[in-house]
């Protein structure tokens, strides 16, 4: 193999910064829980601080400006032709079927894929024969970030213009695929999604689902200042998550300036 491409057949790429990092135990809980035998090296996108777990390799990109800015800077330090992009605060909740993920991925190589949609829609597109993919058509363009698979060549595209956030990271995959919708896929309605997850944050804070996975999964909320204020539509329920959002804004940036001060940190794994 060269330099830039692992003896695996793809890589497993987490897009995060160090203001997410307090959701690093419960991603790499999660995901080796229910996918202990994952075939592939795995790559979290950080500014300064590092993952304490030698299965992860930690790329630090320095002062976090925008989410398309540190991708674009980490991607060109990640090894592999076929990308698999998994956010940090999707955690899974159910076992992957590693087989199933490799042929997914021998048969994304093989129609010259540049986007797969790993999770399942049910929008309209243009089945592939044989399969349960179909083909993303121009209009609308069902494409995303939650857990996808990516030509590497592709994604940095997707990273090239600068200063993109996430959702204009999302807008620019989209427009992407109105010029171009060649290589785009989906998995069917009538498919399987190759992995499930449970979507964490809300607004900086945790939902009250993610809450009552965590119970369920016996895993205590500990080592995370992040809030999950009260849901409701009344005025106090709205003040009382604009004060927490302020609050917990202000404590990350304070732990982000003391960590770029004393030149990084590491966050530990959860205690299984």
């Amino acid at each position: 193999m060269t330099d830039n491409q692992p003896d695996s057949a793809f890589t497993l790429v987490v897009p995060s910064c160090d203001f997410y990092s307090d959701t690093w135990p419960y991603f790499f809980h999660f995901l080796f829980k229910y996918w202990p035998d994952i075939p592939a090296p795995i790559y979290l996108i950080a500014n300064h601080l590092s993952y304490d777990d030698p299965r992860v390799h930690t790329i630090k990109v320095g002062d976090d400006h925008q989410w398309g800015d540190n991708l674009r800077a980490a991607l060109p330090q990640v090894p592999g032709d076929v990308l698999l992009l998994l956010l940090d605060d999707f955690f899974l909740n159910q076992p992957v079927v590693t087989q199933d993920l490799l042929s997914a991925v021998q048969r994304f190589r093989q129609l010259q894929g540049r986007y797969l949609g790993i999770d399942y829609s049910h929008k309209l597109g243009t089945p592939i024969p044989d399969t349960t993919w179909h083909a993303i058509l121009p209009e609308p363009p069902c494409v995303g970030l939650n857990a996808t698979l990516w030509s590497a060549a592709h994604l940095q595209a997707v990273a090239n213009s600068p200063g993109m956030n996430i959702w204009q990271a999302e807008n620019r995959a989209k427009q992407l695929a109105r010029e171009d919708h060649s290589g785009h896929f989906y998995i069917g309605p009538e498919g399987k999604a190759l992995l499930t997850y449970q979507e964490s944050i809300k607004g900086l804070f945790w939902k009250p689902s993610t809450l009552e996975f965590f119970n369920k999964e016996n895993v205590p909320l500990s080592g995370s200042p992040r809030p999950c204020p009260p849901q409701g539509s009344d005025i106090l329920s709205k003040l009382i998550r604009s004060w927490k959002k302020r609050s917990f804004r202000k404590w990350l940036r304070k732990r982000s300036e003391k960590m770029a001060r004393d030149g990084g940190g590491v966050v530990k794994p959860l205690n299984d």
